[in-house]
């Protein structure tokens, strides 16, 4: 494969993430949303798991980088599903580096449904594990390549890591997947056709 010239345009795919839906009432049933996604005109939907995991190409949406793709899909799912719901929208090349990049690799291997990839809207704060120090019980946290990895021996549900102190350590409210959804959303993407 010959690299991309300066200047080339390199279409890449999307994985978007849609924060807290289909739990508390706010239901956005995967069917529909691979459906919307094709009628806002972007390319080869396709979800993961039904909690909000979509991965799609451009398509003929003229959405040209990840806040343009967060836009329609934010205000898609507002219009359509009455869900008022974030978006992280991460490119292929970026969910490559996060998957690559995992600093916690043996929990990746040992436990994946323990080790959630927490991901904002914005980058992740540099500072953010060091600010969940205390709350911190069996858990480990990591910050790379923008956002915060956190290693759960014990389980998510048994966590004192709240979505609200999760996102004040962060700095930004955040989404969390774990690795085999994270891995599989990665996957997705590099088999989606530009």
């Amino acid at each position: 494969m010959v690299p991309p010239s300066p200047g080339d345009v390199v279409v890449t795919a999307y994985a978007c993430l849609l924060f807290a839906v289909n739990v508390g009432g706010r239901k956005v049933p995967s069917t529909a949303l691979r459906d919307l996604a094709g009628e806002l005109g972007l390319a080869h939907a396709r979800t993961v798991v039904n909690s909000g995991n979509l991965v799609v190409g451009p398509g003929s949406s003229g959405a040209s980088s990840p806040a343009d793709v967060a836009r329609l899909l934010h205000d898609g799912v507002a219009e359509r599903f009455g869900v008022d719901a974030a978006v992280a929208v991460l490119t292929t090349e970026r969910l490559r580096k996060i998957v690559r990049g995992n600093p916690l690799p043996d929990d990746a291997a040992d436990r994946p449904a323990g080790l959630l990839v927490h991901v904002g809207e914005e980058p992740v704060d540099p500072d953010a594990a060091a600010a969940l120090g205390p709350r911190l019980t069996t858990e480990r946290a990591v910050v790379a390549n923008g956002v915060l990895y956190v290693a759960y021996p014990d389980g998510v549900g048994r966590s004192r890591l709240t979505a609200a102190v999760l996102a004040k350590a962060a700095g930004t409210p955040v989404t969390g997947r774990n690795w085999r959804t994270t891995t599989r959303l990665l996957a997705l993407a590099e088999d989606t056709p530009p």
